[in-house]
């Protein structure tokens, strides 16, 4: 099955790091360093369409769509076209980093 995995970590003086993998299940984990794996959403293209529009009861992937959203907007259009049926299943990996102290 295909997804898109998202992990979001915060630590005082140490920033913020995000990594968002697409893929199977098992591609995605080893991907992403096991230190972020506690802190994973791995959502189908149509359960993260479902938590981008907030039918999704969990608060956390309603805020990691928004993550998608904000500083990924292609690639939430391709989630878009895959969950609606059109396009193709993109291959992504990305971590990004940024420290403001």
């Amino acid at each position: 099955m295909y997804y898109i995995g998202v992990c979001r970590y915060f630590a005082t003086g140490e920033g913020v790091t995000i990594y968002v993998v697409s893929g199977s299940e098992e591609a995605i984990r080893e991907a992403i360093p096991e230190f972020y794996l506690q802190g994973l959403t791995l959502l189908t293209p149509t359960d993260w369409l479902k938590a981008g529009e907030g039918e999704c009861t969990n608060e956390y992937y309603q805020s990691d769509a928004e993550v998608l959203k904000v500083y990924l907007p292609m690639l939430w259009k391709q989630i878009e076209e895959v969950a609606l049926g059109r396009g193709c299943y993109p291959d992504f990996f990305m971590k990004y980093h940024f420290n403001y102290s």
